[in-house]
């Protein structure tokens, strides 16, 4: 199905709590209103037996009730409580992640006791301090989900979500391995199930897509070391027409979960690999939205071909827009070498002067075959 809004974003942009327009830099406040969250891949959920996040200096500790989750990356999972959000001055700073979860496909217990640097708290302070500018809104928000991603060998990547806006903060926790039975993990499941096998075995398959893409993949433990790989280089579009203007409201979403609607105070010269890019542009009284979805195995395979192992390298992701709007070219730019994304699935819808809305893509280069979800989304 061609959607002109991915369903990502639909999920971001109702399920966050707005706080309307904020105009100025509180550089000295020090509380926030922000809940946390809970997230695990698409295919790889987890089901937590407690979440809690430590914040101030007081020993204060906040709750995740949700149990089990498989949004994404960076997807929050757990319901919002609206009501914390009245507190007067919200609260101090995160400190202190606690997590206990099971990994279905893993069949693998996972704890973490994790005090977070100062570095960490330092980012998410600015970050909470400095309200961000979505220009498709015309206003500004705040950063209010702090999201703990759980990920297969225990890695845990946490992120500040708001509106239109998702940025990773931490990708250094690492949960240890420990061993337990079912029924102390999970009485009810042990009742249901009576083993461990046959309980992640049964709830894996609550999550669509999910036990195929176990038996079609298993677990790629080095797969979201990928996923987290930064490199140097902007977004560059450019239009055979010359007559042709862009909308200015670009919206890249990244392999680590981070994304955003294209804002001047984005800092975008170190970013990890693009997944998703959306635009429009118009020629004469024409209007084209085009959605370009970049293929896993060849992002995975050329980025690091284009800009070094290390990812020292600066250069461009460029888009080419031929003078029909009909062709693209698409390629990393570093120095005078092109390396070719030629494997990303394009659509473009075209809404014409008469107001009349294409049913169909004016666009399309994968007519017989579908957008694949990442494996380790």
């Amino acid at each position: 199905m061609m959607n002109r809004l991915p369903l990502f974003i639909i999920i971001t942009m109702t399920s966050i709590l707005s706080f309307g327009s904020c105009k100025t830099d509180d550089s000295t406040r020090t509380k926030f209103p922000w809940i946390p969250s809970i997230a695990a891949p698409r295919h790889y959920p987890v089901q937590i037996k407690y979440a809690f996040v430590d914040f101030g200096t007081k020993n204060k500790r906040i709750p995740v009730y949700e149990s089990s989750v498989g949004g994404g990356i960076g997807q929050p999972g757990s319901e919002v409580d609206y009501v914390d959000f009245n507190e007067k001055g919200g609260r101090d700073m995160p400190t202190a992640v606690h997590l206990l979860w099971l990994s279905y496909a893993e069949r693998k217990f996972y704890q973490l006791d994790a005090e977070l640097s100062e570095n960490t708290k330092e980012k998410m302070l600015e970050m909470f301090r400095k309200p961000y500018y979505i220009s498709i809104e015309k206003k500004h928000y705040r950063y209010s989900n702090l999201i703990i991603t759980m990920l297969p060998g225990g890695k845990v990547w946490l992120h500040l979500n708001g509106i239109g806006r998702t940025a990773i903060v931490c990708d250094t926790l690492q949960a240890k391995e420990v061993h337990m039975e079912l029924e102390d993990f999970d009485k009810d499941a042990f009742y249901t199930f009576k083993t461990l096998d046959n309980s992640c075995k049964l709830l894996l398959s609550d999550f669509e897509g999910a036990a195929d893409n176990l038996e079609k993949h298993g677990v790629p433990l080095g797969l979201w070391d990928k996923y987290e790989e930064w490199y140097r280089y902007t977004l560059k579009i450019e239009f055979e027409n010359k007559e042709t203007k862009i909308n200015p409201h670009i919206l890249s979403y990244f392999t680590n979960g981070d994304l955003y609607w294209d804002d001047d105070s984005i800092t975008k010269e170190i970013q990890t690999s693009t997944k998703y890019l959306s635009f429009n542009w118009q020629v004469k009284d024409t209007i084209y939205n085009g959605h370009f979805y970049f293929d896993e195995d060849e992002i995975l395979r050329v980025y690091p071909e284009a800009f070094g192992n290390e990812g020292k390298l600066k250069g461009e992701l460029v888009v080419q827009v031929s003078k029909y709007n009909n062709w693209f070219d698409i390629f990393l730019q570093v120095g005078d070498k092109k390396y070719k994304l030629e494997k990303t699935k394009i659509h473009v819808f075209r809404d014409t002067p008469q107001k009349k809305d294409d049913d169909e893509p004016f666009y399309c280069n994968y007519w017989d075959s579908d957008v694949e979800e990442y494996i380790g989304e």
